[in-house]
């Protein structure tokens, strides 16, 4: 695509970080993949250059930095270690390079240190969150000063999805260590990328709606995967099931939430990346829910590779020209970007 663009969903793998991922036992793949991608700040430059991406917001991807249940020192090493080892790319290529920082949740006290460390100290562009941390979804109660710290700091989170989690076998308060986490059924079954990531998600930011954690903080800014997952497709249900208060029978009491108020946040709050194979179906669901500003450009490079991210990039092109002028273009690829980075 000709235009600039700033991507948002991209990610980076230190040394470092590679070699805690083998401790960890996430070796030689994660998610379940069979591979861990290669990456250096050379080949991804060369990228940018090839396909005119002005800038990128490098993340960490799943499984994040807090790598094994309960090891909660190892979690403030290893996210301490990618988070300087970010900010030293920005440093060095500061009009190429920007970061979102990992946090070693669920280990609250220490991730509390990390947000003002690596805003004050670090210039990190906001943070990257996992959907479930070791079985913790987001809008768990207990990540209730986290979200507090970010609303005084007006911090941008974007949120990448891990392997679904089954809180009573990988509960994050279990106090005895376990390396590999149990996950939820089928998993195994197929590329846990393909659909487990969406849907979690999905899973996750129906419950920062439901338990109106979104909406009690409405300076911190959040970016969706994946051009929304599959939540513009369940958001009706959840509407209806958001009207019965069941927290008798056991379950959660939840904020009751409609369609104006949803459509209202999405276009204060959030931003929605066009990351993965989004061109074809999802891209004219989440247009139900929002208009093209609040659409941002995503690669997911290198997990997804080099190759595969050029032969999108031809795709969102495609669909893109079908739907918006020439103006809106340009903004999906940066002026909206520019806009969220500026937030800070």
């Amino acid at each position: 695509m000709s235009f600039p663009k700033i991507d948002v969903h991209t990610h980076y793998l230190s040394p470092a970080y590679r070699e805690a991922l083998k401790k960890a036992g996430h070796f030689p793949g994660t998610d379940g993949l069979p591979f861990t991608a290669d990456w250096t700040a050379e080949e991804h430059l060369a990228f940018m250059e090839k396909n005119n991406v002005a800038k990128v917001i490098l993340s960490c991807s799943s499984p994040g930095t807090h790598l094994i249940p309960g090891d909660d020192e190892f979690g403030r090493k290893v996210t301490r270690e990618m988070n300087e080892f970010a900010a030293e790319l920005k440093r060095k290529y500061p009009a190429k390079f920007g970061f979102f920082a990992s946090l070693p949740l669920p280990d609250i006290a220490s991730s509390l240190l990390e947000i003002d460390y690596a805003l004050d100290h670090l210039d990190a562009d906001g943070f990257v969150f996992l959907s479930n941390y070791h079985g913790m979804y987001l809008g768990d109660p207990q990540l209730a000063p986290v979200y507090a710290k970010l609303q005084e700091r007006r911090a941008t989170v974007f949120v990448h999805p891990t392997t679904p989690c089954i809180a009573r076998a990988c509960n994050h308060t279990d106090p005895t260590p376990k390396r590999m986490l149990d996950s939820a059924p089928l998993v195994d079954a197929y590329m846990i990328p393909m659909i487990e990531y969406l849907f979690d998600s999905t899973r996750t930011f129906v419950d920062l709606l439901l338990t109106g954690t979104a909406a009690a903080h409405p300076d911190v800014t959040f970016v969706v995967p994946h051009c929304g997952a599959a939540l513009p497709s369940v958001l009706d249900r959840v509407f209806t099931f958001s009207m019965l208060d069941m927290s008798a029978h056991g379950f959660r009491k939840v904020h009751t939430i409609t369609a104006p108020v949803i459509k209202e946040m999405f276009a204060k709050q959030f931003y929605f990346d066009l990351a993965g194979s989004s061109m074809a179906s999802q891209i004219h669901h989440i247009l139900q829910w929002v208009k093209s500003d609040r659409l941002v450009y995503g690669s997911d490079v290198p997990w997804t590779p080099y190759v595969g991210a050029e032969k999108n990039l031809e795709l969102i092109k495609a669909e893109l020209l079908k739907l918006f002028g020439e103006e809106e273009i340009r903004n999906i690829c940066e002026g909206n970007a520019a806009r969220l980075l500026a937030k800070k």
